[in-house]
């Protein structure tokens, strides 16, 4: 019996130890898929959290595309197919807010990235003042909110647009209903899509660097506010009866608090990484210096990461568990 009784206890002892090894192992099992989106700033702010989980914590982690803030992205982070998107602007998705977030909890939002984003109409200074160094003349002197548009609509007309005024937009999958918003403030444009971010910058690019008229949604932080001395449109501020909370168009947007969102299934399977995003923020100011290293400095977003990295230990030292 007493033999019987230490094979029992050796054998509890050995279980004990199994249970504790497999549960110690379990943690941050599998890899850890970050979305990428298609702008610039989201991708490069992944990219440094993806160097500071491989690197720091020890994770196997990837990345997988799902455009900014749509319904494929939300509904990957609530099946699990993703587990964190670093970068949501809550006024370009607030119906899937509404029901992945706040109806359902189906998924977690964990807090600010700290970017602070506004939204705008813009062009350049030279149409409003002229470049005598370019010799360029102005060609919207008295241009300087939206009840001056329609005075000007055939300096921004092109053959796309019928004669009416052009307004360049990225994508209808941003969500930012300037064609509403123009309607509503009896401004008679037209919006033009160029499909992506890449193609609207290549065009502003252009037309600057030749002089030519331009007007177009943008964002902030954004690198193209240091590239560009740009004017931007006065339009009435957002209320909360405007679009998205709203019904209404005759506005402008919210400043935006950019959040991180994640699988909720997130915490329990990866909990170091859990609190990793929980304490990763980045500025506006940040984020575009980074930016810039990759448009202006023809670095890539990999490399522009690695450098603010390796620069500011003391910043994300913090984000560290």
């Amino acid at each position: 019996m007493k033999l019987f009784a230490h094979k029992l206890t050796y054998l509890s002892l050995v279980t004990l130890i199994l249970i504790l090894v497999s549960a110690c192992s379990s943690e941050e099992k599998g890899t850890l898929i970050l979305i990428e989106q298609d702008w610039d700033g989201q991708i490069v702010t992944t990219a440094v959290a993806k160097i500071l989980l491989q690197e720091e914590l020890g994770l196997d982690v990837d990345q997988k595309f799902a455009p900014a803030d749509s319904a494929a992205m939300f509904a990957g982070l609530e099946s699990g197919e993703f587990h964190f998107a670093c970068c949501n602007w809550p006024s370009f998705s607030r119906g899937f807010l509404d029901d992945f977030v706040i109806g359902r909890g189906a998924v977690e939002r964990i807090g600010s990235s700290g970017i602070l984003g506004s939204n705008g109409w813009f062009f350049p200074r030279y149409m409003v003042e002229g470049d005598s160094s370019r010799n360029i003349a102005p060609t919207t002197p008295n241009l300087r909110s939206y009840q001056d548009m329609n005075e000007y609509s055939d300096v921004f007309a092109t053959a796309d647009t019928e004669g009416k005024g052009r307004l360049l937009d990225f994508t209808p999958g941003w969500d930012y209903r300037n064609q509403e918003r123009l309607d509503a403030l009896g401004v008679d444009y037209k919006v033009a899509f160029s499909g992506s971010e890449a193609a609207s910058f290549a065009e502003m690019d252009a037309t600057y660097q030749r002089g030519g008229p331009i007007l177009m949604v943008m964002w902030g932080p954004h690198w193209s506010h240091a590239k560009y001395d740009l004017v931007e449109i006065d339009i009435p501020d957002y209320t909360s009866a405007c679009y998205p909370e709203g019904t209404e168009y005759a506005c402008g947007w919210p400043a935006d608090d950019v959040a991180k969102l994640a699988w909720p299934g997130l915490e329990d399977e990866f909990p170091k990484a859990y609190e990793f995003f929980q304490n990763f923020t980045i500025t506006n100011e940040q984020q575009n210096e980074m930016v810039l290293a990759v448009t202006e400095g023809g670095k890539t977003y990999e490399d522009a990461a690695r450098d603010w990295v390796n620069a500011n230990k003391s910043v994300w030292s913090s984000w560290i568990p």
